[in-house]
């Protein structure tokens, strides 16, 4: 049961890492039209006056909290995997897999990014070697 807490916050601690990359890059998304729609939404709700505001919070400020939520969240999970595991290493790799495979496909369905041939070999030698990780058969 111990092994299953110890997979559960490695990736807690992964999933928290990839939502902080992902509220971090937020922010600096070069659509306009997001903007804009965020603006026309806001506008019969809050007013003319307080739209534009909202729509910056909205915009700016509430996903850079978010990502220091995340952050946070990350270290947190991240030191109580590292506290009932044996081995630091398995923890590290364990987080920054989940992490990393995370982010990739957050990239691919909310920011649209293109799927490459490289992105995909590098996304399937992580999860092989999730797997080789997390394969207890050979332990006993």
């Amino acid at each position: 049961m111990l092994s299953f807490t110890k997979y559960r916050l490695c990736f807690l601690a992964g999933c928290y890492a990839a939502g902080g990359s992902f509220f971090g890059k937020m922010p600096s998304m070069p659509s306009v039209l997001i903007k804009q729609n965020i603006f026309d939404t806001l506008l019969p709700i809050v007013g003319e006056t307080y739209s534009y505001y909202c729509g910056i919070f909205l915009i700016h400020f509430a996903p850079f909290l978010l990502m220091i939520l995340c952050n946070l969240l990350n270290w947190y999970y991240y030191i109580k995997a590292l506290q009932i595991s044996e081995q630091t290493l398995f923890t590290t790799v364990l987080t920054t897999a989940i992490n990393y495979i995370i982010t990739f496909v957050l990239g691919v369905f909310v920011y649209q990014e293109p799927i490459t041939s490289l992105s995909i070999l590098g996304a399937s030698i992580i999860l092989l070697g999730l797997w080789f990780l997390c394969d207890e058969t050979h332990e006993k």
